[in-house]
């Protein structure tokens, strides 16, 4: 009995190996396909993404920063710094651009700006914030005048803006690791409030609203542009914890990141790296990035993105213009 029970477990223990060794075979086997076709599809869905250039502007703009697109009049407005960007000078000014060929249509459009750089559309596409330094500027779009300045107290280098549903505007200040807030519901206020200091925002920049998140994801420039080393953070909108968005400089880039925007879908974000001239595509849940348009030119600032004509606009500060790229798939 106890010679015969250890030939049958020898036999098991066979049967076993055997099992085993073949099932490894399968797995691997499973594991190799998987991968090949998870190469596959992702070769494909490179090879689906053009990006063709559609126009550039001459070279009369004057250092262009930031660029938004008024969807009621058609336009792109343009932000000119025309001098030092920290210079209180009254030489900035606002164009308007016709987005579908990139025709100039009005070179000054709001003049006796110092700096202007990041700007939003908001209240129902009437009304244009742009940040002016230490002062966010209120500009009616309709009568093309300068309506209100709102001063933002210990500000330094006022640079993007952006809104959220609520009625809050926020402006990043470069120059003091703040955000500061703009509530428009309050109509007697006219001062910007500090919402967030924090020496982790590292030289913020730009500034994008994820309202279905209900999160401000921040791009920053970092303190030292010889040395470009910020990346991507997220700030939850309710309690103003900040996080990073995925590994820095693994699955997402660090360097001189200037605008931020978001794709039609809200899975990829669009963003630009100043020194470089890059735009990358950036995946909302932090897990890749890969390089969209390599510019080979220094001054990619804020762009923006037009979903219904699947077109980015980067405006190059250096260049004195605005290039246009559409995404063909």
């Amino acid at each position: 009995m106890i010679a015969n029970n250890r030939r049958l477990s020898e036999k098991s223990l066979v049967y076993a190996l055997l099992i085993l060794a073949t099932s490894g075979m399968v797995l691997s086997t499973g594991l190799n396909t998987m991968l090949n076709n998870n190469q596959v599809v992702q070769a494909q869905q490179q090879e689906q993404i053009k990006i063709n250039k559609v126009w550039e502007t001459p070279d009369i703009l004057k250092n262009p920063e930031s660029v938004v697109y008024d969807p009621k009049q058609d336009t792109l407005f343009v932000s000119n710094i025309d001098g030092k960007p920290d210079e209180k000078d009254k030489k900035g000014f606002i164009s308007k651009v016709y987005p579908s060929n990139g025709t100039i249509t009005e070179l000054n459009w709001i003049t006796g700006l110092d700096a202007p750089k990041g700007m939003v559309i908001y209240n129902n596409d009437s009304k244009l914030y742009v940040s002016d330094i230490t002062d966010l500027v209120e500009i009616d779009i309709a009568n093309g005048r300068i309506i209100k300045h709102y001063t933002a107290p210990g500000s330094a280098f006022l640079n993007d803006v952006a809104s959220d549903n609520h009625g809050n505007i926020y402006v990043s200040d470069t120059g003091t690791n703040t955000i500061y807030k703009l509530d428009t519901n309050l109509k007697n206020d006219t001062s910007l409030q500090v919402w967030l200091q924090s020496p982790e925002l590292n030289s913020p920049n730009g500034l994008y609203v994820d309202n279905n998140k209900n999160k401000l994801i921040v791009v920053s420039l970092g303190s030292d542009l010889s040395k470009p080393g910020a990346g991507m953070k997220i700030v939850d909108l309710e309690n103003k914890t900040i996080s990073s968005l995925g590994n820095e400089g693994t699955t997402t880039p660090v360097g001189g990141l200037d605008g931020i925007e978001s794709d039609a879908t809200g899975m990829h974000y669009y963003v630009t790296d100043n020194p470089v001239g890059k735009v990358y595509t950036v995946n909302a849940n932090g897990t890749g990035y890969e390089t969209l348009i390599d510019l080979q030119r220094r001054g990619t600032a804020d762009l923006e993105f037009i979903p219904a004509q699947n077109m980015i606009i980067i405006p190059i500060m250096q260049d004195n213009k605005l290039v246009a790229y559409k995404l063909v798939e």
